[in-house]
């Protein structure tokens, strides 16, 4: 108290805007990078905003909008994002090159992919040699373009790859006439037969298991806080929930986030992806496994990888041994 006192009136007013400052910067929001504008690959975590569940779980979150799994990826490893709503592809990918990257939970676990084109490509194998509106690399994407390929016993050279980035930009390369055919989920399939194309291979028949959207943070954040992190896990776990029993709130949010995309088209897309959505979080470590599968084939690394090298599944297990989810009314 006496040091207190004996302070002159300027430092103390100095001294008092340094803590201030100081407890600001702790009071910063964690940024979550969102890495599509498709209502098939980011809604969850627009609902967890838009809806208050992460204020409800105390966490204070801002949504920043970076296109592509491996963009997004690269900001977190950077430091730029706390969080990322990601693909496994991206995850392991920036794991295997030397990033600090943890998957916590998942979403979806299926591959749910369309290859879409012109009315004119008369059969799977007709792509050959026609050019492909494809993601950058590392993407959900990019995988179940090779995927596809390498079923139809082909690879990139066969085809005329053009990078364009984000699900509705390809869709709008191909309706508009500048290229043959892409790849995409549901929101694109619809998207494209509205503009007069159609699908050419149904991938989501085959019912791959593939780590598709999933939180990935590093494990500097898990060992520094990982009270947020399992706050993160428990919210999205309850996103889930309000997802699949909300469907007129969740929509509203969908048309914001889409930027006004036709009601028919949302409504269309919120039931494929509410199908979609894993009850209890709990990421695929077969559909990780077939990620690796493929990247081997390029990626000497991605041989001597195993799933487990990348999931820290303590925050998804006490989901289920401290009850949460058996509050949220999920069957264990």
């Amino acid at each position: 108290m006496r040091y207190w006192l004996s302070l002159p009136m300027s430092a103390l007013l100095l001294l008092l805007s340094i803590v201030g400052h100081g407890e600001a910067a702790e009071r910063k929001p964690y940024l979550l990078a969102y890495i599509s504008d498709s209502a098939n690959a980011s809604p969850a975590y627009w609902v967890a905003k838009e809806k208050g569940i992460f204020k409800k779980h105390g966490l204070d979150i801002e949504l920043i909008y970076i296109s592509g799994s491996t963009r997004g990826i690269q900001s977190m490893i950077a430091g730029d994002v706390a969080f990322v709503g990601a693909v496994g592809t991206s995850a392991l990918y920036g794991k295997l090159a030397g990033g600090d990257v943890a998957i916590v939970n998942s979403l979806t676990n299926t591959l749910p992919y369309y290859i879409i084109g012109k009315p004119e490509i008369k059969s799977p194998e007709d792509i050959k040699g026609r050019s492909a509106a494809i993601h950058i690399p590392g993407t959900a994407a990019d995988f179940a373009l090779r995927l596809a390929l390498k079923r139809l016993r082909m690879t990139l050279s066969d085809i005329k790859a053009v990078t364009v980035g984000s699900g509705s930009a390809r869709v709008t390369s191909v309706t508009s006439g500048q290229l043959d055919w892409t790849v995409g989920q549901e929101a694109e399939r619809l998207l494209g037969e509205k503009g007069g194309l159609k699908v050419i291979l149904d991938m989501a028949k085959l019912k791959i298991p593939f780590q598709l959207t999933c939180t990935v943070t590093s494990r500097k954040l898990i060992r520094e806080n990982p009270d947020t992190v399992q706050r993160m896990v428990r919210a999205m776990a309850e996103t889930v929930h309000y997802y699949k029993n909300n469907k007129d709130e969740v929509i509203k949010v969908l048309h914001k986030y889409t930027r006004g995309q036709e009601r028919s088209v949302l409504e269309k897309s919120y039931t494929a992806f509410r199908d979609l959505l894993v009850d209890d979080t709990y990421p695929t470590i077969e559909g990780l496994r077939n990620i690796l599968e493929i990247q081997a084939e390029i990626d000497p690394k991605a041989a001597k990888a195993k799933p487990e090298d990348i999931l820290d599944l303590r925050f998804v297990d006490d989901l289920k041994k401290s009850g949460f989810l058996a509050q949220l009314g999920v069957k264990s």
